[in-house]
Protein backbone atom coordinates (compact mmCIF):
# COMPACT_ATOMS: atom_id res chain seq x y z
CA UNK A 1 0.00 0.00 0.00
CA UNK A 2 1.31 3.55 -0.82
CA UNK A 3 0.07 6.43 0.99
CA UNK A 4 1.25 9.79 0.66
CA UNK A 5 0.67 10.96 4.55
CA UNK A 6 0.95 15.19 3.74
CA UNK A 7 -0.98 16.85 1.60
CA UNK A 8 -3.26 19.92 1.46
CA UNK A 9 -6.30 20.64 -0.55
CA UNK A 10 -9.07 23.69 0.07
CA UNK A 11 -12.61 24.25 -1.14
CA UNK A 12 -12.93 25.08 -4.72
CA UNK A 13 -14.15 28.96 -3.99
CA UNK A 14 -11.10 29.80 -2.19
CA UNK A 15 -8.42 27.16 -3.61
CA UNK A 16 -6.80 29.79 -6.29
CA UNK A 17 -6.39 32.82 -3.42
CA UNK A 18 -5.23 30.00 -0.56
CA UNK A 19 -2.47 28.99 -2.89
CA UNK A 20 -1.62 32.55 -4.54
CA UNK A 21 -1.41 33.49 -0.69
CA UNK A 22 0.83 30.97 0.33
CA UNK A 23 2.73 30.95 -2.86
CA UNK A 24 3.57 34.47 -2.51
CA UNK A 25 4.85 33.97 1.13
CA UNK A 26 7.13 30.94 0.16
CA UNK A 27 8.14 32.08 -2.83
CA UNK A 28 7.25 28.45 -3.85
CA UNK A 29 4.94 27.74 -6.89
CA UNK A 30 2.57 25.22 -6.33
CA UNK A 31 1.77 22.06 -8.79
CA UNK A 32 -1.70 21.47 -8.57
CA UNK A 33 -4.63 23.80 -8.17
CA UNK A 34 -5.48 22.98 -4.94
CA UNK A 35 -8.53 21.51 -5.06
CA UNK A 36 -9.69 18.17 -3.51
CA UNK A 37 -10.77 17.13 -6.93
CA UNK A 38 -7.10 17.96 -8.39
CA UNK A 39 -5.76 15.98 -5.09
CA UNK A 40 -7.92 12.71 -6.08
CA UNK A 41 -6.41 12.25 -9.59
CA UNK A 42 -2.86 13.42 -8.66
CA UNK A 43 -3.27 10.35 -6.02
CA UNK A 44 -4.77 8.20 -8.75
CA UNK A 45 -1.70 9.00 -11.57
CA UNK A 46 1.08 8.96 -9.02
CA UNK A 47 0.09 5.20 -8.54
CA UNK A 48 -0.95 6.14 -4.47
CA UNK A 49 -3.55 4.08 -2.58
CA UNK A 50 -4.39 7.40 -0.21
CA UNK A 51 -3.69 10.65 0.23
CA UNK A 52 -4.24 12.03 3.58
CA UNK A 53 -5.82 15.28 3.32
CA UNK A 54 -4.42 18.07 6.01
CA UNK A 55 -6.68 21.52 6.70
CA UNK A 56 -4.96 24.62 9.23
CA UNK A 57 -8.02 26.40 10.77
CA UNK A 58 -6.12 29.54 11.66
CA UNK A 59 -8.92 31.12 13.28
CA UNK A 60 -11.32 29.42 16.28
CA UNK A 61 -14.68 30.42 14.13
CA UNK A 62 -13.28 28.54 10.94
CA UNK A 63 -13.06 25.37 12.73
CA UNK A 64 -16.83 23.74 12.02
CA UNK A 65 -16.78 24.97 8.73
CA UNK A 66 -13.70 23.55 7.35
CA UNK A 67 -14.06 20.17 9.25
CA UNK A 68 -17.88 19.47 7.75
CA UNK A 69 -16.07 20.40 4.10
CA UNK A 70 -13.62 17.77 4.91
CA UNK A 71 -16.20 15.55 6.02
CA UNK A 72 -17.36 15.78 2.38
CA UNK A 73 -14.35 15.77 0.92
CA UNK A 74 -14.17 12.07 2.18
CA UNK A 75 -17.44 10.98 1.12
CA UNK A 76 -16.56 12.16 -2.29
CA UNK A 77 -12.93 10.96 -2.80
CA UNK A 78 -12.37 7.52 -1.86
CA UNK A 79 -8.96 7.82 -2.19
CA UNK A 80 -8.49 11.25 0.35
CA UNK A 81 -8.65 10.62 3.58
CA UNK A 82 -9.22 13.75 5.51
CA UNK A 83 -7.86 14.62 9.12
CA UNK A 84 -9.34 17.23 10.12
CA UNK A 85 -8.09 20.71 12.14
CA UNK A 86 -8.72 22.19 15.91
CA UNK A 87 -7.55 25.68 16.64
CA UNK A 88 -5.44 26.59 20.02
CA UNK A 89 -8.72 28.84 20.88
CA UNK A 90 -11.39 26.82 20.43
CA UNK A 91 -13.69 27.32 23.43
CA UNK A 92 -15.11 24.01 22.47
CA UNK A 93 -12.20 21.73 21.69
CA UNK A 94 -13.68 18.69 23.51
CA UNK A 95 -17.07 18.65 21.62
CA UNK A 96 -15.27 19.62 18.54
CA UNK A 97 -13.16 16.45 18.98
CA UNK A 98 -15.81 14.39 20.13
CA UNK A 99 -17.54 15.30 16.98
CA UNK A 100 -14.66 14.00 15.06
CA UNK A 101 -14.17 10.85 16.61
CA UNK A 102 -18.02 10.42 15.90
CA UNK A 103 -17.53 10.90 12.30
CA UNK A 104 -14.72 8.78 11.49
CA UNK A 105 -12.00 11.47 11.31
CA UNK A 106 -8.10 9.40 12.29
CA UNK A 107 -6.34 12.70 13.22
CA UNK A 108 -6.15 16.10 13.43
CA UNK A 109 -3.67 18.78 12.07
CA UNK A 110 -2.29 21.96 14.01
CA UNK A 111 0.37 24.27 12.74
CA UNK A 112 1.08 25.95 15.83
CA UNK A 113 2.75 28.67 13.48
CA UNK A 114 0.00 29.40 11.79
CA UNK A 115 -2.18 29.45 15.04
CA UNK A 116 0.36 31.19 16.94
CA UNK A 117 0.76 29.55 19.72
CA UNK A 118 3.59 27.50 21.10
CA UNK A 119 2.89 23.85 21.05
CA UNK A 120 3.33 23.43 24.55
CA UNK A 121 0.70 25.90 25.34
CA UNK A 122 -1.55 24.58 28.14
CA UNK A 123 -4.34 25.02 25.37
CA UNK A 124 -2.81 22.57 23.60
CA UNK A 125 -1.61 20.51 26.10
CA UNK A 126 -5.48 20.59 26.88
CA UNK A 127 -6.28 19.51 23.89
CA UNK A 128 -3.80 16.99 23.33
CA UNK A 129 -5.16 15.16 26.35
CA UNK A 130 -8.28 14.51 24.82
CA UNK A 131 -7.04 13.48 21.69
CA UNK A 132 -5.29 11.06 23.57
CA UNK A 133 -8.38 9.94 25.26
CA UNK A 134 -10.23 9.31 22.05
CA UNK A 135 -7.49 7.98 19.93
CA UNK A 136 -6.83 10.82 17.39
CA UNK A 137 -3.91 11.26 15.91
CA UNK A 138 -1.61 14.56 16.15
CA UNK A 139 0.40 16.06 13.30
CA UNK A 140 1.91 18.93 13.93
CA UNK A 141 4.01 21.78 11.71
CA UNK A 142 7.61 20.94 13.12
CA UNK A 143 10.28 23.79 12.62
CA UNK A 144 10.52 26.64 10.47
CA UNK A 145 7.83 27.16 7.77
CA UNK A 146 9.13 29.18 4.40
CA UNK A 147 6.45 31.39 4.55
CA UNK A 148 6.71 32.65 7.97
CA UNK A 149 8.97 35.00 10.07
CA UNK A 150 10.69 33.79 13.59
CA UNK A 151 9.72 32.54 16.20
CA UNK A 152 8.86 29.40 15.59
CA UNK A 153 6.55 27.74 17.73
CA UNK A 154 7.04 23.89 17.50
CA UNK A 155 10.47 23.14 18.32
CA UNK A 156 11.52 19.86 19.12
CA UNK A 157 12.14 20.43 22.82
CA UNK A 158 8.73 22.26 22.97
CA UNK A 159 6.92 18.77 21.54
CA UNK A 160 8.66 16.72 23.79
CA UNK A 161 7.11 18.09 27.05
CA UNK A 162 3.88 16.63 24.89
CA UNK A 163 5.30 13.24 24.39
CA UNK A 164 6.32 13.09 28.22
CA UNK A 165 2.73 14.12 29.13
CA UNK A 166 0.97 11.87 26.98
CA UNK A 167 2.84 8.95 25.79
CA UNK A 168 -0.54 7.04 24.43
CA UNK A 169 -1.08 9.99 21.88
CA UNK A 170 0.18 8.99 18.40
CA UNK A 171 2.07 12.07 17.06
CA UNK A 172 3.69 13.20 13.31
CA UNK A 173 6.10 15.74 13.72
CA UNK A 174 5.83 16.80 9.84
CA UNK A 175 9.56 17.53 7.86
CA UNK A 176 11.44 15.09 9.15
CA UNK A 177 10.57 16.94 13.08
CA UNK A 178 12.16 19.76 11.44
CA UNK A 179 14.56 20.64 8.72
CA UNK A 180 16.64 22.86 10.16
CA UNK A 181 16.55 21.70 13.53
CA UNK A 182 18.23 18.07 13.45
CA UNK A 183 20.28 18.54 15.70
CA UNK A 184 17.35 19.02 18.19
CA UNK A 185 15.53 16.37 16.28
CA UNK A 186 18.77 14.02 17.31
CA UNK A 187 18.62 14.83 21.28
CA UNK A 188 14.64 15.05 21.62
CA UNK A 189 13.23 12.53 18.89
CA UNK A 190 15.58 9.77 17.98
CA UNK A 191 14.21 6.72 20.34
CA UNK A 192 10.95 8.36 21.43
CA UNK A 193 7.76 7.69 20.42
CA UNK A 194 6.94 9.81 17.22
CA UNK A 195 7.09 9.58 13.68
CA UNK A 196 8.57 11.92 11.36
CA UNK A 197 7.35 12.69 7.73
CA UNK A 198 9.52 13.60 4.80
CA UNK A 199 7.15 16.39 3.64
CA UNK A 200 9.31 18.94 1.91
CA UNK A 201 13.10 17.56 2.91
CA UNK A 202 14.19 17.71 -0.72
CA UNK A 203 14.68 21.55 -0.32
CA UNK A 204 16.71 21.64 2.86
CA UNK A 205 18.04 17.75 2.98
CA UNK A 206 20.60 16.11 0.82
CA UNK A 207 19.71 12.65 0.25
CA UNK A 208 22.59 11.39 1.99
CA UNK A 209 21.64 13.27 4.82
CA UNK A 210 17.87 12.48 4.48
CA UNK A 211 18.48 8.59 4.90
CA UNK A 212 21.08 9.19 7.87
CA UNK A 213 17.88 11.22 9.58
CA UNK A 214 15.63 8.05 8.95
CA UNK A 215 18.18 5.57 10.01
CA UNK A 216 18.93 7.32 13.02
CA UNK A 217 15.44 7.82 14.07
CA UNK A 218 14.41 4.13 12.51
CA UNK A 219 12.18 3.59 9.25
CA UNK A 220 9.23 2.11 11.20
CA UNK A 221 9.03 5.90 12.55
CA UNK A 222 8.93 7.62 8.92
CA UNK A 223 6.02 8.17 7.12
CA UNK A 224 5.84 9.66 3.58
CA UNK A 225 4.70 12.79 2.95
CA UNK A 226 4.54 15.87 0.08
CA UNK A 227 2.99 18.78 1.17
CA UNK A 228 1.05 18.64 -2.49
CA UNK A 229 -0.16 20.89 -4.22
CA UNK A 230 3.57 22.43 -3.64
CA UNK A 231 4.94 19.39 -4.98
CA UNK A 232 4.65 16.29 -7.01
CA UNK A 233 3.41 13.94 -5.82
CA UNK A 234 5.18 11.07 -8.17
CA UNK A 235 8.47 12.79 -8.32
CA UNK A 236 8.14 12.78 -4.58
CA UNK A 237 7.55 8.86 -4.98
CA UNK A 238 10.69 8.70 -6.73
CA UNK A 239 13.33 10.92 -4.52
CA UNK A 240 12.16 8.80 -1.53
CA UNK A 241 12.62 5.58 -3.46
CA UNK A 242 15.98 6.50 -4.84
CA UNK A 243 17.72 7.01 -1.04
CA UNK A 244 20.14 4.39 -0.29
CA UNK A 245 17.34 2.23 1.80
CA UNK A 246 16.00 -1.53 2.22
CA UNK A 247 13.68 -2.50 -0.13
CA UNK A 248 11.78 -3.49 4.04
CA UNK A 249 12.69 0.15 4.93
CA UNK A 250 11.44 1.75 1.83
CA UNK A 251 7.90 -0.22 2.03
CA UNK A 252 7.71 0.81 5.67
CA UNK A 253 8.08 4.63 4.68
CA UNK A 254 5.64 4.58 1.39
CA UNK A 255 2.88 3.32 3.22
CA UNK A 256 3.47 0.33 5.50
CA UNK A 257 3.39 2.40 8.47
CA UNK A 258 0.32 4.70 7.32
CA UNK A 259 -1.76 1.86 7.04
CA UNK A 260 -0.88 0.68 10.05
CA UNK A 261 -1.70 4.14 11.88
CA UNK A 262 -4.87 4.73 10.23
CA UNK A 263 -5.68 0.99 10.65
CA UNK A 264 -6.41 0.30 6.58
Amino acid sequence: MLIDMHTHAYADAIAEKALRVLSGNSHIPPVLDGKASTLSESTRRAGLDYSVMLSIATKPTQTRTINTWALSVAGEYSNIIPFGTIHPDNENFEEELSWLAANGFRGVKIHPDYQKALVNDPRYMDIFAVMEQKGLILITHAGFDVGLPPPRHCMPHMLAEALDAFPRLTVIAAHMGGVEEQEEVRKYYNGRNVYLDTCFTHLYLSGEELTEAIKRHGAEKVLFGTDSPHTDQRQQMEYILSLKLSDEEKALIMGGNAARLLKL
